[in-house]
């Protein structure tokens, strides 16, 4: 008898199975059954049975720099099938893979209590690790889920100090401006300790102290700020000549740059910059040079176009000049009024030449199939340049001189994990280039195909019945029948929803079973209807998924075979 010979008990048992509407778990693998759904989405229900739920996650914000306090505010809602919220009570589990729920510290896992279908909680980062958190949320056998991307710790730096101008006597609320702050900080004025009032990731505010000057005298000190004090990564920023202590304190403004835009340009000058400050007041001198003291600074003067008190248009003067060269450079600023003579001095804001920086970029994943807008942040961008996001050439939208927007390209891997690499950025007529150690990361694990549906779930041997496959993420789909290939004939817009034929099945493929339809007691076999397995992969990316026994074959012949008995033998010579 044929190995695959089954019962006609263990055949309708096996039908009926079928008929329950088994659906294993998407993922990458077929053999992964807790791979969470898609953001938002919410996968039918587990063999166990259950109600199925439709769960939205979302987060905001959905980017949080490691180290944060500030956290992410997870927000779940909950529907039933018929769109009304489950009792309240209801309680579901949200769970994350980065960072922490509730509190800082706190845990990867916390049970909520539904109230009108929604509940909350917050996600804090860790306090080095970037990466994806995903956030998912069960209730029975349904999930929905979103992503928080966790970027790289920012960057101490110190930006500006606002007011820039103070009281001899002390005692001044300032703000300081800048990013990757984190407490506990020492902040002083002129090597005199300020009192710090308050720190968050990206402003300190501290009380002045008293000037080390007489108190009818003009004091340009510096600011420094000395960040996460004793810690592991302690470290120390200074703005020279941030603050200026004078007579009449805040009442007589200094003319004190904010931002410079682009920050960078030719040697040969004639880049028109502008700056966004307060205090710019004409007459005004602007000059590009070197110098931390504005008595003994030296540059060249640039030409002022057009002057507010808080912005300013000047094109720069060429990089060398009468005793002074400034090629290929990073230049300070003063600006001076020459009423007043108060002055203050931005360092190393500009530069000259071509070299490219990359210090920034946003949004840092992408999924595999591409379409998303990126922003790399920077200077001595040159169109036309390349660029490279994990290895992969990008297609460039915008370039200036500080920021690149490329629009993420669609890529082919021969695995199912998600794709990593560096961020490169070339100008392609001087060669001049710039890598970051940012990490940019190709989504394809979390885009693996999902089918919660077949309609019809049967058809006959010869194939080309028309299937409609219903679930989510089956774009660039392979559909195979007991691994024979079925010819795809629509696929809808958003990818949750495929029209297929089914492949001719070959006799060799189908259970058999015992049968004697003439009842003369000897057994032959018929072909029997045949579950078998339906399995989708994405071409681009090989993440697949297997959904055992999904479409029912009828064979084209049924007859009882070899239940005739044989001839009895003929009698002996001579009888």
């Amino acid at each position: 008898m044929n190995p695959r010979a089954v019962t006609p008990l263990l055949r309708i048992v096996a039908l009926a199975m079928l008929a329950v509407g088994l659906l294993i778990l998407p993922g990458c693998s077929s053999d992964s059954p807790s791979e969470p759904a898609p953001s938002g989405g919410t996968p039918p229900a587990n063999p166990g049975g259950g109600t199925n739920f439709s769960i939205t996650v979302t987060a905001s914000p959905a980017t949080l720099p490691a180290g944060s306090s500030d956290p992410a505010l997870i927000t779940v809602r909950v529907r039933q099938a018929d769109g009304s919220a489950p009792a309240g009570g209801t309680t579901l589990v949200v769970t994350t893979t980065l960072g922490f729920l509730g509190t800082p510290g706190g845990p990867n896992n916390v049970p909520l209590v539904l109230n009108g279908g929604v509940a909350n909680v917050q996600l804090f980062p860790p306090v080095t690790t970037a990466g994806t958190a995903v956030v998912q949320a069960r209730l029975q056998n349904s999930v929905g889920q979103a992503q928080v991307v966790i970027r790289e710790q920012d960057e101490f730096f110190i930006g500006f100090v606002s007011p820039a101008v103070g009281n001899p006597a002390g005692g001044d609320t300032v703000t300081i401006n800048g990013g990757g702050f984190i407490a506990p900080v020492r902040v002083t004025f002129g090597g005199v300790n300020a009192q710090v009032l308050s720190v968050s990731g990206t402003r300190i505010r501290v009380r002045t102290p008293t000037s080390s000057s007489p108190s009818n005298q003009q004091n340009l000190v510096n600011v420094t700020v000395t960040n996460n004090v004793n810690g592991p990564d302690q470290a120390t920023d200074t703005i020279s000549g941030g603050f200026t202590y004078s007579p009449g304190g805040g009442e007589t403004e200094i003319p004190t740059a904010f931002s410079v835009t682009p920050a960078t340009g030719p040697n040969e000058g004639g880049t028109l910059l502008t700056i966004v400050g307060s205090g710019f007041e004409a007459p005004l001198q602007v000059l590009f040079g070197q110098g931390t003291d504005p008595g003994t600074f030296q540059g060249q003067e640039g030409e002022i176009r057009s002057i507010t008190p808080t912005r300013l248009e000047v094109l720069t003067p060429a990089a060398t000049g009468f005793g002074q060269n400034n090629q290929n450079a990073s230049v300070d600023i003063l600006f001076r009024n020459l009423d007043t003579g108060l002055a203050s001095i931005a360092t190393s804001v500009f530069r000259y030449g071509s070299e490219v920086l990359i210090t920034s970029m946003g949004p840092g994943t992408s999924p595999y199939f591409g379409g998303v807008l990126v922003t790399i942040f920077g200077q001595g961008f040159d169109a036309p340049v390349a660029v490279e996001l994990a290895n992969f050439a990008q297609s460039v939208r915008s370039v200036t001189g500080t920021e690149i927007v490329v629009e993420t390209v669609p890529i082919v891997t021969d695995s199912c994990d998600d794709v990593s690499g560096g961020v490169e950025v070339v100008n392609i007529e001087t060669g001049d280039s710039a890598t970051s150690g940012i990490t940019f990361t190709y989504l394809v694990e979390l885009f693996g195909p999902l089918v919660s549906s077949l309609s019809p779930t049967s058809g006959p041997q010869a194939g080309g019945t028309t299937v409609t496959v219903r679930g989510s993420n089956l774009r660039d789909a392979f559909v195979t029948f007991d691994g024979r290939p079925a010819a795809i004939t629509s696929v809808s817009s958003d990818f949750s929803t495929l029209v297929i034929r089914t492949p001719f099945l070959p006799e060799e493929s189908f259970l058999v079973a015992a049968c004697d339809d003439n009842n003369d007691g000897t057994e032959g076999e018929r072909f029997v209807p045949t579950a078998v397995n339906m399995t989708v992969v994405n071409r681009a990316t090989t993440c697949d998924f297997d959904f055992p026994d999904a479409f029912v074959y009828a064979p084209s012949n049924s007859t009882c075979r070899g239940d005739t008995a044989p001839p009895p033998p003929p009698p002996p010579p001579g009888s």
